[in-house]
């Protein structure tokens, strides 16, 4: 690996770190404000909806900040014509997030690195995500 890739990969690790520890204080927020489910048993989930969507919003801009601070130092680049934008940068980033990596553009030289590891945090979060939220279903319509 080249000095390069090696920067990419330990900002992409980095980021994951960040991003544990982002999502688990985000689901205690969620869990400790949401309304109680006796009196409000469908606002508390649609709470916690609204706060799991803010929550990966938030970290999709993260990913999208660290990929236009690596592609701005030389570490690769986006498909012809993209990348120069903050919106192609989060669109990149959150297509990246939610579809396992699968988008319009592609990736070249050693952010490629960053892109693998935007795929596997949205894999991780969002299947905490949805786990997080079927627990709390289960709790507002257990009888």
């Amino acid at each position: 690996m080249n000095s390069s890739e090696l920067t990419v990969l330990a900002c992409g690790i980095g980021l994951l770190l960040l991003f544990g520890v982002l999502h688990m204080t985000g689901l205690e927020v969620i869990r400790k404000h949401k309304p109680q489910q006796d009196s409000h048993r469908y606002l508390g989930l649609l709470f916690t909806f609204w706060g799991l969507a803010l929550l990966h919003l938030i970290e999709i801009a993260l990913g999208a900040g660290l990929l236009a601070l690596l592609l701005s130092q030389g570490h690769g680049s986006l498909s012809s014509g993209y990348g120069s934008s903050a919106a192609d940068l989060i669109y990149f980033a959150g297509a990246t997030f939610s579809t396992l990596g699968y988008t319009n553009l592609e990736a070249h030289s050693a952010i490629r690195l960053l892109v693998m590891i935007l795929s596997l945090s949205g894999f991780m979060l969002i299947t905490w995500s949805a786990t997080f939220i079927y627990t709390i279903w289960g709790e507002s319509f257990r009888e």
